[in-house]
């Protein structure tokens, strides 16, 4: 043993110990408290960045104009639930809290993640590399929505394995992959396979009701293409034309984003038709995640700024008033 002589703090003593031991111990309680002591000083300087913004930030002005033609105003927020990933929709507790929420509220639609995903099963190839479908989860999920009174609003995610051009697998525990495929004419015969397997199964009448989104947050680590924005509006392109060329009364859209993102771009995809022949666009409706928005003025410029669009390009009955199809 060794006698030395340790300064840690305000007591001084003499004390036995290993060699090393005591002064890492003591290293290590002013390591500590230099971290909280940093952790108090970046709040607090947070927090007089903020109430410095709120204090010179100019204030939103809204006018309404009391004499204008008045509009209908529909609740759409109302209309939806978000809940977790596909399977889980084949708990019965799920099934449970589902009929509940909807005596309650009275909700329309529900959206969730990875129909693909490969523990519903739907797709998989043989060994020769051909595409093997098997719709008996995918059925057993939408059969139970339908029966409680509640419509999928169908979030087409995520990369099935056998498809994913590479082994991107996101955070989450079950591990979805975000790849883009391997094979875009794969790709596009699985979306159109899904597609006239729900009209057969549940009609066209039914079908053109629900709402078919184009991934989710690609802007975010739900999407590992690069360039990322490039390569998602690829993967839009692919699946919105294998949808419409189903059957051009289903409603697809995008961008699926958060924080209000790339929604500039839409103008571009909205206003271009399936093809010269048809009005019908490649975009039905804009999709845009309010969570993580970069602030309430973004938001309200981006729901302002779509809708304005897309009363112009939906009541437009002509290709030729649309930007040329390439």
């Amino acid at each position: 043993m060794n006698l030395a002589r340790v300064t840690c703090g305000p007591a001084r003593k003499w004390r036995r110990f290993e060699p090393g031991v005591q002064v890492m111990r003591c290293l290590m309680r002013w390591f500590y408290r230099v971290q909280i002591f940093a952790f108090f000083v970046a709040t607090f300087a947070q927090g007089l960045s903020t109430l410095n913004a709120q204090v010179n930030s100019r204030p939103d002005v809204i006018v309404v104009d009391a004499n204008a033609p008045s509009h209908p105003f529909p609740h759409f927020w109302e209309q939806m639930f978000g809940s977790g990933r596909a399977v889980l929709t084949l708990r019965d507790s799920y099934r449970r809290d589902l009929r509940e929420v909807k005596q309650v509220t009275d909700f329309k639609y529900v959206r969730f993640h990875a129909i693909f995903h490969d523990e519903v099963g739907l797709y998989d190839e043989d060994g020769q590399g051909r595409p093997v479908y098997n719709f008996s989860y995918v059925d057993q999920i939408y059969d139970g929505l339908l029966a409680n009174g509640v419509r999928p609003f169908v979030e087409l995610s995520f990369m099935p394995q056998k498809l994913a051009a590479q082994n991107a697998l996101h955070s989450f525990w079950y591990k979805p992959n975000v790849s883009p495929p391997r094979d875009w004419r794969k790709w596009d015969d699985l979306i159109a396979v899904f597609i006239r397997h729900l009209i057969d199964r549940y009609g066209i009448d039914e079908i053109a009701q629900w709402y078919f989104e184009v991934w989710n947050e690609p802007n975010l680590d739900f999407w590992a293409g690069e360039p990322k924005q490039a390569s998602y509006w690829e993967l839009y392109d692919h699946t919105a034309r294998a949808i419409k060329g189903v059957n051009p009364r289903l409603r697809v859209g995008g961008p699926a984003t958060a924080q209000a993102a790339w929604w500039m771009p839409l103008s571009n995809i909205a206003s271009r038709p399936i093809s010269r022949s048809t009005s019908s666009l490649l975009m039905s409706m804009p999709t845009i995640h309010r969570k993580m928005s970069s602030g309430p003025r973004r938001m309200f410029h981006a729901i302002k700024w779509s809708a304005a669009r897309w009363i112009g390009f939906t009541t437009k009955s002509k290709p030729q008033a649309c930007q040329p199809y390439p």
